[in-house]
């Protein structure tokens, strides 16, 4: 391993000074669980490591007119354990409690693996579900973005290198909204997601019928996906007639089934583009399956 010259900034304003002083030649260490293995493997090119593990004030979840906020170096463990978000992000806590292992969810922070920009990352369907935003600081200013927009391709944000995340936030989930958080993996919560799915449905009066539904896709393009062709066939389903038809399955089944022309998957050594395919209707097929019989939240 390669020699660098390490910094534990204390504040949040001492780390972006420390950005906007080694720009580009600097790299943020929160959790580590990613960092760290690549470090071993002298992967960094970057001569200086900042670490923000100790910054207070990025940790924590609130509720705020109307949102969540769960700010950067949250852990999974803690996003688990949240009675907040079991309430009001409930597809959040799913995803995170499908990441890695104990150890890691007590390491691993929900900034880290937004930052990490991978295709497969669990959180990061459950938060284009839940439309998060984003809120990104530097010494220069602060900008507010959808966490859509945050990302450019695998392993590849918007972020300049100066800039940090400094909060994560979405609109909390009412009685009206269901969700739920959906992964196959290849040694289910410990591997890397082969395919992710997060689904989130707001019903019009008495569950009649879909108002709006949001449908995300990890580990099957660059970037999550959204399946808006599957989200607009959704919406004009509804739901007493069509749970009560005799072909209500196949019918479902049918309107998951135009996930395939929507992903844009890759063979790799965890799955070819065939299953991936695959795998991503019958995941979608199963989470909406649960939310339309009152299985899901």
């Amino acid at each position: 391993m390669k020699e660098f010259n390490y910094h534990r900034a204390k504040t949040l304003q001492e780390a972006l000074c420390w950005l906007r002083d080694f720009k580009g030649d600097i790299k943020v260490l929160a959790g580590g669980t990613d960092l760290v293995v690549r470090l071993k493997e002298d992967m960094v090119k970057e001569h200086h490591i900042l670490d923000i593990s100790g910054i207070g004030e990025l940790k924590g979840i609130y509720r705020d007119e109307g949102y969540i906020h769960v700010l950067p170096l949250t852990t999974h463990a803690e996003i688990v354990e949240s009675p907040e978000v079991a309430s009001f992000a409930p597809i959040l806590r799913q995803a995170c409690l499908s990441i890695g292992s104990p150890q890691i969810r007590n390491r691993g922070t929900l900034g880290g693996n937004v930052g990490n920009a991978s295709p497969a990352g669990d959180s990061i369907a459950a938060l284009y579900a839940l439309e998060a935003r984003v809120k990104i600081v530097s010494c220069r200013g602060e900008r507010d973005i959808p966490v859509e927009d945050l990302f450019e391709g695998p392993k590849k944000t918007v972020l300049s290198p100066d800039e940090i995340i400094s909060d994560i936030y979405m609109p909390e989930m009412k009685d009206d909204v269901r969700g739920i958080f959906k992964k196959l993996g290849q040694r289910d919560a410990l591997a890397i997601s082969v395919v992710n799915v997060a689904v989130k449905l707001k019903f019009g009066s008495g569950s009649k019928k879909i108002l709006k539904a949001i449908i995300a896709l990890g580990a099957v393009a660059p970037t999550v996906v959204r399946a808006r062709k599957v989200e607009s066939a959704l919406m004009t389903v509804q739901i007493v007639d069509f749970l009560d038809a005799p072909d209500f399955t196949g019918r479902l089944m049918n309107i998951c089934g135009t996930v395939r022309e929507e992903v844009m998957p890759i063979s790799d050594v965890r799955a070819s583009m065939k299953y991936r395919r695959d795998i991503s209707v019958n995941l979608l097929y199963e989470g909406m399956l649960e939310l339309l019989t009152g299985a899901g939240r």
